[in-house]
């Protein structure tokens, strides 16, 4: 195989079949990369047997596998399982009968790329299925290899650095008891809370490699959200006692769709809501609603507030992303769960300053 060649690997018993697949390859072959040339440079293997069609994808590199479920040796799902044991590098686009077009369906989610039916093929339809297939097949090959290397960052963060930066915080801590001179006190102050933002830091990115690299659709389940959000205001109690938090009346029982990283989306927002506060003793309230369908949490602070240019992309929202002028990772992580959740996540104004992150998430 040259390098600009595309070798197809056609497993099909029919003699007339392959004959007239190979004829639709020829003729519109040139719709493979939209190329101009009259004779596409395209190889064609054919074999009539799968285990044929199997020693050849050992033997050889191909672009692509057109394979036909009924063969002589092999039929059904056992073909196609044959092939996926042997090779998940090739996408597959299998050639079905008339009444085998709820298997094509199911064996795509097994694994092939596409499928089509045999005698409503035409020569443009094969080649374009051909192309979208092999496209599909990269992208997908290049989003695991990118997984891959994010779940190494994950197990660098939290394998390294935040087991390092613990030991910093916990050996600073031992030296505070050491430490008389004044001077030398606030510059100990400060390396404590740097370090303790860089495991908090560490802890965010941690869970929004997880949700990221996790499954397309996660696992979504009853969650008393007044609950997890009642566990995290008493957190942010205890961590920053500089700081008021008023709950408007008793939190009560919300039930919502979602799963166990709920408490990261009010953890992040209630930090948010004090860290970024430039009073000198913040004041956070937190209020919960019941509007039927949705069950709405607000996290309100009286800080310097959001510019409404802003109330957007400080999500991390649109084509600037986590390079848009937000507060931090955190808020991003907060989108894309809630977006999980089927929620949606606003900030208004609060009144008469400060910002109000309302939540919405769907009632149970």
């Amino acid at each position: 195989m040259t390098e600009d060649e595309t070798t197809i690997l056609l497993i099909e018993d029919n003699e007339g079949d392959a004959r007239l697949i190979e004829e639709m390859i020829q003729m519109k072959g040139s719709l493979l990369d939209d190329s101009s040339q009259l004779s596409p440079n395209i190889s064609l293997v054919h074999e009539e047997r799968l285990g044929d069609g199997l020693d050849t994808l050992e033997a050889e590199p191909v672009d692509i596998i057109l394979l036909d479920l009924m063969l002589p040796d092999s039929s059904g799902e056992e073909t196609l399982d044959s092939v996926l044991a042997q090779t998940d590098e090739e996408p597959i686009v299998l050639l079905t009968g008339l009444n085998d077009r709820e298997f094509g369906v199911n064996a795509v989610q097994r694994g092939a790329q596409d499928y089509l039916v045999k005698g409503e093929i035409d020569g443009e339809l094969l080649v374009r299925t051909m192309r979208y297939a092999m496209e599909r097949k990269k992208n997908e090959q290049e989003l695991a290899r990118r997984t891959e290397q994010l779940a190494i960052l994950n197990q660098i963060l939290e394998h390294d650095i935040r087991n390092d930066m613990n030991v910093v915080h916990g050996t600073g801590q031992l030296l505070r008891e050491q430490v008389s001179d004044a001077d030398h006190e606030e510059l100990l102050d400060r390396m404590l809370d740097n370090s303790e933002h860089v495991v908090e830091l560490t802890e965010t990115v941690s869970t929004l490699l997880e949700t990221i690299t996790g499954d397309q659709d996660p696992n979504l389940e009853p969650v008393d959200a007044g609950r997890v959000l009642e566990s995290e205001v008493r957190k942010i109690r205890t961590s920053h006692g500089d700081a008021t938090v008023v709950v408007d009346g008793e939190i009560p029982d919300a039930t919502v769709q979602a799963n166990n990283m709920l408490s990261s989306v009010f953890s992040n927002l209630l930090n948010n809501a004090v860290q970024h506060n430039d009073a000198e003793e913040p004041t956070i309230e937190v209020g919960v609603e019941d509007r039927g369908e949705t069950i709405a949490i607000s996290i309100a602070d009286d800080g310097p507030g959001v510019p409404d240019a802003q109330k957007e992309t400080i999500f991390g929202r649109g084509e600037q992303g986590l390079d848009s002028s937000g507060t931090g990772i955190g808020l991003y992580l907060v989108d894309t769960l809630v977006s999980q959740y089927g929620g949606s996540v606003r900030v208004e104004d609060n009144d008469p300053r400060g910002a109000v992150f309302v939540v919405e998430l769907v009632a149970l």
